[in-house]
């Protein structure tokens, strides 16, 4: 990127800031200089995000991992051909492997542009043919996960001290954890709320504050879940993949935790039956 810096047709900030140590700022960089469009520059964003978050969630996407990896790669050989380097070269005392050398081959002075794009032309062809699956294995995990999900949500319904309605369950999930914020006790005292006790006071909240999701989601989950199996271009289907599991990461960790204190009720009255 250091080569676009004299280049009077692009704006000098821009340069700069994807030479920064953001790898946002350096992949919105790189779009804005042309090197891909939108599309290609929200993938590589997503796709930096599954690393993020097995390094430093511990997050592990096994079922998905192969066909992610495979279309990262090939990504990666598309930005590659697209930037066209002046120059490339190592030192002396790097020793290349056999491996990289199988791709390179013997360069010649003057022709590192042309070597260049010959080698991730064939990086590119060489991953192409390794089998992957990138729809059919985000379809099939968004669809695990819509499962797990709506099984807590009939849990919840069914299993509890008090027979539920499936939306009632969603609410419910999330009007006990913001109840208690400050942001809740606000609303609540510029809205009249005149509860005292902690029961009476979350159902209030639950009536009256205006949710986020007001619902079952599962049915507009399953549409999501059709369209995504639909979906033929690989940048369409991971956005569609990543936006519906950060745009329900909350409500989904939300009926999780209530789910978990359900079951954790349940086996207590288990034990004090058995009389431990």
């Amino acid at each position: 990127m250091w080569g676009f810096l004299d280049d009077p047709k692009h704006d000098r900030k821009i340069i700069e800031k994807g030479l920064g140590q953001n790898f946002d700022a350096k992949v919105k960089a790189s779009a804005k200089l042309g090197l891909f469009n939108i599309a290609f520059c929200e993938s590589i964003l997503n796709l930096h995000s599954f690393r993020n978050t097995a390094y430093h969630k511990g997050l592990r996407h096994e079922k998905i991992l192969h066909s992610l990896a495979i279309f990262y790669f090939r990504s990666a050989c598309s930005l590659l051909k697209a930037y066209e380097p002046r120059s490339w070269s190592w030192g002396s005392s790097d020793k290349i492997s056999h491996r990289t050398m199988k791709y390179i081959g013997k360069t010649t002075y003057g022709k590192h542009a042309e070597i260049f794009q010959s080698v991730y032309t064939r990086l590119d062809e060489v991953a192409a043919t390794m089998e992957e699956n990138l729809v059919g294995d985000l379809a099939s995990d968004m669809a695990e996960t819509i499962e797990s999900i709506d099984d807590a949500i009939s849990f919840l319904a069914t299993d509890g001290p008090e027979i539920k309605s499936r939306n009632k369950v969603v609410i419910d999930s999330q009007a006990w954890p913001f109840a208690f914020t400050e942001e809740a006790k606000e609303y609540a005292t510029s809205n009249g709320c005149q509860e005292k006790c902690i029961g009476p006071y979350v159902d209030w909240i639950a009536k009256h504050y205006d949710w986020p999701i007001k619902k079952d989601p599962i049915p507009s989950w399953h549409s999501r879940h059709e369209a995504l199996l639909r979906e033929t271009d690989y940048h369409k289907a991971l956005k569609r993949y990543c936006d519906f599991m950060h745009q329900s990461e909350d409500i989904r960790s939300q009926l999780n935790e209530s789910a978990a204190q359900l079951d954790a009720h349940i086996q207590q009255q288990i034990d004090i039956a058995r009389g431990k």
